[in-house]
C-alpha cells in the first residue's frame, strides 16, 4: 500500500500501489499532490479538527492503472486507515473477490470488471414533508392567500345566504316584487273564487278574498324575513287552496240547513284561520326537530298521482263557477251525478267558453317557460282587450267579455270591516264543527309538507345552491301560525313566482317586502280595482292552474329512473284521489309510500364506503416515482361507494358529504369524483333531481365526476341529458372501478408531470428500490432480455413456475381465466415491476395468466440461474431477496390500508 500525503494541509491516507506516481487533488485543501511512498507501518492519526468522513480525492489518471475513484474510499474510518473496498462479483462465474487481490477472478481466471459507481438519487425524489412543523398552513390550505380575495370573514363562508335586504341590486329587487305582487293579486283572486264556488258560498266571496289577500301580505313579507332562501315568495296556492275549499264547503253543507248565517260566516273564518295555525305548527315541529330531510325519502309518484288528482279537483271547481252548475260536492258519487245532469253543453259552453279558451292560450303559451313579466304582459292585455270590448264591442256577447265578478254590493272593504267588527265574532263560532271536519285540516297539512319539500328542492336547481329544508319548515311553519293569529288563509312557498322573482333579478328580501306591499295596496284598494278585472281572466287562470297540475304532477314526474312500478304507482294513487275523493286518495298514497319508502330504506343506506385515491389505487404496478407522486397527491380523487336503493334523500344527504370533503381545506382539494354503484340496487324516479344538482355542484367546482358500474338505467339516463362525455362532459363513465381508477391517476401523473416518464433502463428503474445498487451491473449479467408482442402472453394461467420477470418498458396485463372461459382483468404492470416471483419460490402453477397490453421488454430471471447464484455470490442473493421481501411488504401493507378503509 502506497500514502497519500499532502505538504500543504498535512491530509494524509493509504491507498494501492496501482496510484503510485498519479496526481490527485487533495480533499483537504484542494492542491494537487503527486502520490508516492510506502504507507506507513502504523495507523496515521488525522490532524485535529479534521472531519471524520471526507470526499475522495480527485484522480488525474497518469498512465495505465485504475482510477482512485473506481473505489469507495469514504467507508472506511481516514482516522485509522482505509478499509478493504467493496467487493469485485466476477461476471462469468457469480464468484465473489476482495479488492487487490489482481485484475483477474481467482475462480475462473476472466477479467474482472470494475463495477460502475453508484447513480445518485435525484434531489426531486426526496421526500421531506415530514420535517415541516405541523402548524405551517400548506399552499393548498385556505390560510395561504397571497393576496386579500375580498370578502373572506368567517360569518360569509358559514352562511353564504345571511340576510341582506339589497342581495342584487335595489332596481331589480324592486321590479321583480312589483311583478311578483301583481301576479299574486291575480292568482288570490282566481284561488278566492275557487274557494268559493260551492253552490250557496258566493256571498262569501269578499270574505274569503279577504282572508286570502291576508296570508299573501302577511307571508309574503314575514316569510321573506325568517328564510334562506333571498327570493322566495310565499302565500296561498292551488294545491292547498283546493283541500280547503273542500274543507270550508264541508262546513256549510253541515251548518247550511240548521245554522243561521252569522254562525256559518264566523265558523268558516275561524276554519281558515285554524287551518293555518296547525299547518304551521305541524311544520314548525318538523323543521326544529330536524325531520325534515327524511320526506325526501318518500316516492314523488305517489304524492304526485293526489296533485294529479287535485288538478282534475281546480277544473271541476271552474266549471262550477264559470257555468254555475251548482254541483253537489258531498262525495265522489254525488259529484259526478251532479256534473251529468247540470252540465248542458249548449249553454254551458256557451258561457265558459272565454275563460276556457283563454285558460287555454296560458297553457300553451307557458308549456316550456315560466317568464313572469311574460305572463303578466298576457293577463294585462287579456284584461285590457275584455274591457275594450265592453266599450267598442257591438254585440252583446262581445260587450259582455268586459263583466266583472259580482260582489256583494260591489263592496269588499266594507264587507270586512264590517265582520272583524261585530262583538259577536268569536262567540259564534261553531268549534265542533271545525273539529268534525278536521282530518281535512290534515290532509292540508300533508300536502304542504311535500309540496314544499318539492319545491325548495326545485329552488335549488334554479340558485344553484343547497338549501337547508329543515330551515324552510321552520320558516313556513312560524309565518302560518302568524298568518292563522291574523285570520288569514294558509300559505305555501310558491315556486313559480319565487323562480319567477329570480329571474326578474329578484334575489333579495326587499323583492318579498315589495310583494307584500303591492297586495296590500290591492286588499287596500280593491273596491276600485276589482271592477276592472273581467271575470273571464281569473276563471282562466283556474283552468290553467287545473291542467297546470296535471301536466306536472302526472305527465312530467317521469324522469329516465322511473320504473314500470312507480308508473303504476302514480296512476293508482291518481284514479284513487278521484275516484274515492281526496282525503281518501291521500290516506291511500301515504299507506302506499310509506310501506315502499321503508321496504326500499331496509335495503342499508347510501355510502359504503368513503375512500382516498392516495390509499385505494388501480391495480397498475407502476414506477416507484409514480407510485410516490400517487401517495402524495392522490387525495385529489374522492371515491364513494353507493349501495342499497337511492332516493332523492339519499341524493341529498349523498351531496351534503361531498360538499363536506370539497370545503375541507386541511386536505387536498378534489379533482376527480368517482361514485361506484356497483352495490347499487335501484333508483327512485326523484333522484335524477340529484344528478342535476350533482352537476351544478360539479361546474362550481371544477370537478370530472366519474361514474363506475352504473346500471343501464343511469347510463342511458345521463346520456339523454347530455351529462356523459369523451371530451367535454363532466361525466365520465367506466364499466369497474379498477379502470376508473387507472384514469383518474393518469390525469394525476399527467398534471404533475410524472405519466410519460422518460424512456429508462432496468438498472435505473430498479436503482431507487434496490436494496443494494452496487450490485444491479451484476444482476443484469445473469438476466436474459425478451422483446414480447402486444397480445402475446408471457405466460399462462397454469404454466410451470420456473421463472420471475423484471419489466423495463411497457405494460402488461394479468388475466384470471374463469371457468366459462371468460377473461377478467386483475392487474396491469408496467415500468419497474416485478411479475412471477410468487411462483418461482413456492413453485405453485402460475395463478393467472400474464398478457403483453403493448410492446414490452422484460428481463427473465430462471429459477436454474438464481440457484448458481445462491451458490456462487450469496451477497446478490442476500440483495434480490431483501427486494422481493420489500415489495411483498409494500403490497401487503397497501393492501391492509385498502381492507381497512373499506370496513370503515
Amino acid at each position: 500500500m502506497a500514502i497519500f500525503k499532502c505538504d500543504s494541509c498535512g491530509y494524509e491516507r493509504s491507498v494501492p500501489d496501482s496510484l503510485v506516481g498519479k496526481k490527485a487533488k487533495c480533499p483537504g485543501c484542494g492542491h494537487g499532490v503527486s502520490i508516492g511512498g510506502d504507507a506507513p507501518p502504523e495507523p496515521v492519526e488525522e490532524p485535529a479538527g479534521e472531519p471524520a468522513m471526507m470526499a475522495e480525492p480527485e484522480v488525474e489518471p497518469a498512465g495505465d492503472g485504475v482510477p482512485l475513484g473506481a473505489y469507495d474510499l469514504d467507508s472506511g474510518d481516514l482516522g485509522v486507515g482505509l478499509e478493504v473496498p467493496d467487493d469485485v462479483i466476477c461476471g462469468a462465474c457469480g464468484h465473489v473477490q476482495e479488492p487487490g487481490h489482481g485484475e483477474k477472478c481467482s475462480r475462473c481466471g476472466a477479467p474482472l470488471e470494475s463495477v460502475e459507481s453508484i447513480p445518485e438519487i435525484d434531489e426531486s425524489e426526496i421526500d421531506v414533508s415530514d420535517l415541516a412543523e405541523q402548524d405551517a398552513p400548506h399552499v393548498w390550505d385556505a390560510e395561504f392567500v397571497p393576496e386579500d380575495d375580498g370578502d373572506t370573514s368567517i360569518e360569509g363562508e358559514r352562511d353564504p345566504d345571511r340576510w341582506r335586504l339589497l342581495r342584487g341590486g335595489l332596481t331589480f329587487n324592486l321590479y321583480g316584487g312589483v311583478v311578483s305582487g301583481l301576479l299574486a293579486l291575480f292568482f288570490i283572486y282566481a284561488l278566492s273564487l275557487l274557494a268559493s264556488s260551492q253552490g250557496g258560498m258566493h256571498e262569501f266571496l269578499p270574505y274569503i278574498l279577504g282572508t286570502a289577500l291576508s296570508g299573501v301580505i302577511v307571508g309574503s313579507i314575514l316569510y321573506t324575513f325568517l328564510s334562506r332562501i333571498p327570493f322566495g315568495l310565499a302565500g296561498p296556492e292551488t294545491v292547498l287552496t283546493v283541500v280547503l275549499f273542500l274543507f270550508i264547503g264541508s262546513m256549510y253543507r253541515y251548518m247550511g240547513e240548521t245554522f243561521a248565517v252569522e254562525l256559518i260566516l264566523p265558523t268558516i273564518l275561524a276554519g281558515i284561520a285554524t287551518s293555518a295555525f296547525l299547518t304551521g305548527l305541524i311544520l314548525l315541529v318538523l323543521g326544529r326537530f330536524r325531520l325534515g330531510e327524511y320526506v325526501r325519502y318518500v316516492p314523488l309518484q305517489i304524492i304526485g298521482g293526489v296533485i294529479g288528482g287535485v288538478g282534475v279537483f281546480v277544473l271541476l271547481g271552474a266549471f262550477d263557477w264559470m257555468g254555475d252548475l251548482r254541483l253537489d260536492w258531498s262525495n265522489v258519487y254525488t259529484l259526478g251525478l251532479s256534473l251529468f245532469t247540470n252540465f248542458r253543453p249548449a249553454g254551458s259552453l256557451h258561457v265558459i267558453g272565454p275563460s276556457v279558451i283563454f285558460g287555454l292560450v296560458l297553457f300553451l303559451a307557458l308549456w316550456r317557460t315560466r317568464n313572469s313579466l311574460f305572463l303578466l304582459v298576457m293577463i294585462l292585455v287579456a284584461a285590457g282587450a275584455g274591457n275594450g270590448a265592453g266599450v267598442w264591442g257591438t254585440g252583446e256577447a262581445v260587450r259582455s267579455l268586459a263583466a266583472p265578478v259580482p260582489f256583494p254590493d260591489g263592496r269588499l272593504m266594507v264587507h270586512l270591516v264590517e265582520v272583524l267588527n261585530s262583538p259577536l265574532l268569536f262567540s259564534n263560532i261553531q268549534w265542533a264543527v271545525i273539529k268534525a271536519n278536521g282530518l281535512y285540516i290534515g290532509g292540508l297539512a300533508m300536502l304542504a309538507v311535500f309540496t314544499v319539500m318539492y319545491r325548495v328542492t326545485r329552488l335549488e336547481l334554479v340558485r344553484g345552491r343547497e338549501s337547508d329544508l329543515n330551515r324552510e319548515y321552520s320558516a313556513l311553519g312560524l309565518t302560518n301560525m302568524v298568518v292563522g293569529l291574523c285570520g288569514g288563509m294558509p300559505v305555501s312557498l310558491s315556486y313559480g313566482r319565487s323562480a319567477g322573482n329570480y329571474a326578474s333579478g329578484g334575489r333579495g328580501p326587499l323583492s318579498g317586502i315589495v310583494a307584500g306591499l303591492v297586495c296590500g295596496a290591492g286588499l287596500f284598494y280593491a273596491d276600485a280595482l276589482l271592477p276592472m278585472i273581467p271575470r273571464f281572466v281569473p276563471e282562466g287562470l283556474l283552468v290553467y292552474a287545473g291542467l297546470d297540475l296535471l301536466r306536472n304532477w302526472v305527465f312530467r314526474t317521469r324522469s329516465g329512473f322511473t320504473s314500470r312500478s312507480e308508473i303504476w304507482m302514480l296512476r293508482l294513487t291518481f284514479l284513487a284521489t278521484i275516484v274515492l275523493g281526496l282525503l281518501e286518495g291521500l290516506g291511500f298514497s301515504v299507506v302506499l309510500a310509506l310501506m315502499i319508502t321503508v321496504a326500499r330504506a331496509s335495503r342499508a343506506g347510501t355510502v359504503r364506503n368513503v375512500l382516498s385515491g392516495s390509499h385505494h389505487t388501480s391495480n397498475v404496478d407502476r414506477a416507484s416515482s409514480q407510485s410516490r407522486t400517487l401517495k402524495e397527491y392522490g387525495d385529489h380523487i374522492h371515491i364513494l361507494r353507493i349501495q342499497g336503493f337511492v332516493f332523492l334523500g339519499s341524493m341529498e344527504r349523498l351531496l351534503k358529504d361531498i360538499r363536506a370533503r370539497l370545503e375541507d381545506t386541511n386536505r387536498l382539494s378534489v379533482e376527480y369524483l368517482v361514485l361506484d354503484f356497483r352495490l347499487a340496487s335501484g333508483f327512485a324516479s326523484a333522484s335524477s333531481i340529484g344528478f342535476v344538482k350533482l352537476r351544478k355542484l360539479a361546474e362550481d367546482y371544477d370537478l370530472d365526476v366519474v361514474i363506475t358500474s352504473a346500471p343501464l338505467e343511469l347510463e342511458e339516463h345521463l346520456q339523454e341529458i347530455g351529462y356523459v362525455g369523451e371530451e367535454d362532459g363532466l361525466f365520465k363513465v367506466f364499466f369497474n372501478l379498477d379502470y376508473a381508477l387507472e384514469w383518474c391517476e393518469n390525469r394525476v401523473l399527467e398534471e404533475e408531470g410524472m405519466l410519460a416518464l422518460k424512456r429508462q433502463s432496468l438498472p435505473d428503474l430498479l436503482a431507487p428500490i434496490f436494496p443494494e445498487p452496487k450490485y444491479i451491473p451484476a444482476l443484469m449479467k445473469v438476466l436474459r432480455r425478451e422483446v414480447v408482442a402486444p397480445g402475446e402472453p408471457v405466460f399462462h394461467q397454469g404454466d410451470r413456475s420456473d421463472s420471475m420477470f423484471f419489466v423495463e418498458s411497457g405494460r402488461l396485463d394479468v388475466e384470471l381465466e374463469l371457468e366459462d372461459g371468460r377473461m377478467m382483468r386483475l392487474k396491469k404492470v408496467g415500468p419497474g415491476a416485478v411479475f412471477g416471483e410468487m411462483g418461482i419460490y413456492t413453485l405453485a402453477p402460475r395463478s393467472a395468466t400474464i398478457r403483453a397490453a403493448e410492446k414490452c421488454v422484460v428481463y427473465r430471471m430462471t429459477l436454474e440461474k438464481l440457484d448458481a447464484i445462491e451458490a456462487r455470490a450469496p451477497r446478490l442473493v442476500t440483495a434480490i431477496n431483501r427486494f422481493l421481501i420489500n415489495l411483498l411488504s409494500e403490497r401487503l401493507a397497501d393492501s391492509n390500508a385498502r381492507v381497512r378503509d373499506l370496513m370503515l
